[in-house]
């Protein structure tokens, strides 16, 4: 579980958590569609509660680190559209 929890706390720090409310289909980070849980599968943002996530945590760890690990990396991978542009320039 400390590998679940670490995850948590870099998740965290990345901004991940981010609930969305039961009716809204595309993510308020890059607006991109959300998954049936809230999750968007384009930045990483994570549709559920840092308690939800923590509360799976505690009898679920080897899943929840998939999930976390997979919403980190999803972050580090996201460049928002227009950056190269704007670099260019």
């Amino acid at each position: 579980m400390a590998d679940a929890q670490a995850l948590l706390a870099e998740a965290k720090t990345m901004g991940l958590f981010k609930p969305q409310a039961p009716f809204e289909v595309h993510c308020a980070n890059c607006h991109a569609r959300l998954d049936g849980r809230g999750d968007c599968a384009t930045c990483g943002l994570i549709g559920r509660s840092e308690a939800e996530i923590a509360k799976r945590a505690q009898v679920d760890p080897a899943g929840t680190a998939k999930v976390l690990q997979a919403a980190i990396d999803r972050r580090r991978a996201y460049k928002p559209a227009g950056r190269e542009r704007s670099a260019e320039r």
